[in-house]
């Protein structure tokens, strides 16, 4: 009994968590973008969205 209420909770908050990088995304796609820069990559100060400048 007690693991499948676990298990139950597990998959709902696996939904939840789909449903926030969901949201996440969008945010990220819709921000106008103030980058802060170091060697290797940029941070949006606003949404935290990270862009790789070398591979």
């Amino acid at each position: 009994m007690k693991i499948q209420k676990i298990e139950e909770e597990i998959n709902q908050l696996k939904i939840h968590l789909a449903f926030l990088e969901k949201c996440l995304v969008e945010i990220q796609q819709n921000c106008d973008h103030h980058f802060k820069r170091n060697q290797y990559y940029e941070t949006c100060i606003k949404c935290n969205k990270v862009n790789v400048l070398y591979y």
